[in-house]
């Protein structure tokens, strides 16, 4: 189904607002923020409910190319894991937490549904990096994958969850550059060690 290049553009547009005010502002106050009226709105979505889907599922396909290089065969697995923590670092700090804590709040369903779906994508893609890794010689041989890659969705979700509901919605610029430097030292081989 070929998506309307206007309603697109005006979901972009409504991020932007919920980014910035929160999720609660009627249609009306949503678009007059967006420069348009609500009609306008209305020509392209039937409810404020269907416009926050589809701005939902946006920002779900932002996360999916944040990740989509951690398992890119052009690059060294390692090189891959910091270029993509740098991107996720990116995408979690553009997500604005009040965005994210509106989310949780106004409908817990979508956003526990998209939730365990960027997990278990992002669990998915750190397990082909690390088969990577370990192809190329650059971690250790021996490693759990599937445990490791598990772990570090568990931290990386459940640290900005964590944020969220706690409602400490300043997110350290420099936790998942600590978090995935200091996996690394755990997943290198010693070919890998001239990477660190």
């Amino acid at each position: 189904m070929k998506v309307n290049k206007f309603k697109r553009k005006y979901t972009g547009k409504a991020i932007s607002v919920f980014k910035q005010y929160g999720l609660r502002l009627s249609l009306e106050e949503v678009a007059s923020k967006m420069g348009i009226t609500k009609k306008t709105l209305y020509n392209h979505f039937a409810s404020k409910d269907e416009l926050l889907k589809d701005c939902i599922q946006s920002i779900s396909v932002d996360f999916q190319e944040a990740i989509s290089g951690l398992d890119d065969r052009t690059n060294s697995a390692i090189e891959n894991l910091r270029i993509g923590f740098v991107r996720i670092t990116d995408y979690f700090t553009e997500l604005s937490p009040v965005f994210f804590f509106d989310i949780m709040h106004l409908d817990p369903n979508q956003a526990m549904s998209e939730h365990l779906i960027g997990s278990k994508l992002f669990q998915h893609k750190i397990e082909a990096n690390l088969k990577q890794g370990i192809d190329e010689g650059f971690y250790r041989g021996d490693l759990d994958t599937d445990f490791i890659s598990r772990q570090l969705a568990y931290s990386i979700f459940g640290f900005y969850i964590n944020n969220i509901i706690n409602n400490n919605i300043m997110l350290s610029q420099s936790y998942f550059n600590d978090i995935i430097e200091f996996n690394l030292r755990a997943l290198v081989s010693e070919k890998g060690m001239e990477f660190l």
